[in-house]
């Protein structure tokens, strides 16, 4: 097991957390990304994990003396021409070895490697890279796996957040909103039918 950093193939973004932890389903936080690439062009990532997955099976047979090992699902998914790797990071915690709390983010660089401010928005459909270091574990419950822990994001083609409905239409003449300086408060009708 390697403690060096891969780096992926060019892929995009799908439901990246990288300016945010995912708090959702976990308060303490994670960082996280899936990464979908053309299966043609995964081939090495998925040669790569697949042996780490082996090297956490043999690990986890040896120190069970020989035990026959589950295999815990993979950190990735080939489907309809595609590989899905999903990437993560834990945002705090604490330290198993020194037992002190810890704050962590993945560092976030643009295409020329400069710094990525962490305030500007990252959205599904970003393509970029991803530095990861793939570790293999084993927990009797789920078997021995690989998990695809997330270093950094290298983004070569930004997309942003904003509502892109208003592109949905073409410019019409006719009715224009007039510029003011009013706040608009939104009228509730009542009705004494009921």
């Amino acid at each position: 097991m390697s403690d060096n950093a891969n780096i992926s193939v060019l892929g995009e973004f799908v439901y990246p957390h990288l300016n945010k932890p995912d708090v959702r389903f976990n308060e303490a936080g994670e960082y996280k990304l899936t990464l979908k690439v053309p299966q043609k062009q995964a081939l090495g990532m998925v040669t790569l994990i697949d042996k780490e997955l082996e090297a956490s099976m043999a690990e986890a047979e040896k120190e069970n003396k020989g035990k026959k090992i589950k295999q815990a699902p993979k950190p990735y998914k080939l489907e309809d021409g595609f590989a899905h790797f999903k990437f993560k990071m834990k945002a705090t915690g604490i330290n198993r070895k020194t037992k002190e709390a810890f704050s962590q983010r993945p560092a976030l660089f643009d295409a020329e490697k400069n710094p990525f401010p962490h305030s500007q928005s990252i959205w599904g459909g970003t393509k970029g890279k991803v530095a990861f270091i793939a570790k293999g574990y084993y927990v009797p419950a789920l078997g021995a796996g690989v998990t695809l822990q997330l270093k950094a994001v290298q983004i070569i083609d930004l997309v942003e957040g904003g509502s892109k409905q208003g592109d949905l239409f073409e410019k019409e003449d006719g009715y224009k909103v007039q510029e003011t300086n009013e706040v608009q408060s939104s009228e509730v009708q009542t009705s004494t039918d009921f």
